[in-house]
């Protein structure tokens, strides 16, 4: 009788601890972490051909990004004026005349051009952190369709709010190595929804992002789902219910009845560098 007495008090114990510890990573997530917004669709369909021409973004990810999203900063230096000169054209891009696509993906363009140039301007730098806080998110210096943003306010004012689109916290890149990876190409409107799934099933095939062992009680996951969990409960009900969409395996077993957990993958602020290329 002792012995239950005592399994049954150190469960207890051990669900009052979890209770703390998730409690407090909640609480620090709000006051830490970005915030949570309610996404609506903004934009109707706009019956609109207009287009914006990213061609030059284009032509710079496919010669200096690899198939893994690693970025050859090195080269990529050495032309930072056509980098600069795309920038430019972001200034005064036609946002209110564009489609709901094609300004989705001007924001996500000009969110990872922005985050190059950044880097670009500091390099070489071992991580995004070792920028001053100041210039680097919150920095409201970058202009796109006319207005003055920070990295921050294209993501959290701009896009979160006005698209019902988790997606794109696959398509966002911050330079990290834990971070999504960078496409080698542009994002356009006519091809944004191949885009944006390509991304995500790829995040959901790689361990740097998704773990799920066969006997394992929890699925690991990237803290993108942590910091982001309103998004994609918003869209699909729950975290893992969104996981479940894209990865076989975890929608196989929750079918079946099997009650995971979650646990967070350490995110990784290593410059997302060739240099620092490895394993994904």
């Amino acid at each position: 009788m002792s012995t239950k007495i005592l399994i049954t008090a150190g469960l207890l114990v051990a669900g009052l601890l979890w209770a703390v510890v998730s409690n407090r990573r909640t609480i620090a997530i709000k006051l830490y972490g970005p915030p949570t917004v309610d996404s609506v669709e903004a934009y109707g369909p706009l019956e609109s051909d207009l287009t914006f021409d990213h061609s030059v973004l284009d032509r710079l990810l496919s010669e200096f990004v690899d198939d893994a999203g690693w970025v050859d900063y090195e080269s990529l230096k050495d032309r930072q004026g056509e980098l600069q000169t795309y920038i430019e054209t972001l200034a005064d891009a036609p946002f209110d005349d564009l489609g709901r696509n094609e300004k989705l993906a001007l924001l996500i363009n000009g969110y990872n051009a922005f985050t190059l140039e950044l880097i670009l301007e500091h390099y070489p730098v071992d991580s995004i952190q070792d920028i001053p806080t100041a210039q680097r998110w919150d920095d409201a210096r970058w202009k796109l369709g006319g207005k003055l943003l920070s990295l921050s306010q294209i993501e959290h004012e701009q896009i979160r709010p006005k698209f019902k689109e988790p997606r794109v916290h696959f398509a966002l890149v911050c330079a990290a190595i834990g971070c999504p990876p960078l496409r080698r190409e542009a994002y356009v409107g006519s091809q944004l929804e191949e885009q944006l799934q390509s991304q995500t099933q790829y995040m959901h095939q790689h361990q740097t992002w998704f773990q799920l062992e066969p006997s394992a009680s929890a699925v690991k996951l990237t803290q993108l789902y942590s910091w982001y969990g309103n998004d994609f409960e918003q869209s699909a009900g729950s975290v893992l219910k969104f996981v479940a969409t894209c990865s076989v395996p975890l929608k196989r077993e929750m079918d079946s009845g099997k009650n995971l957990g979650i646990d967070w993958l350490e995110y990784d602020w290593t410059l997302n560098s060739l240099s620092n290329r490895g394993a994904r």
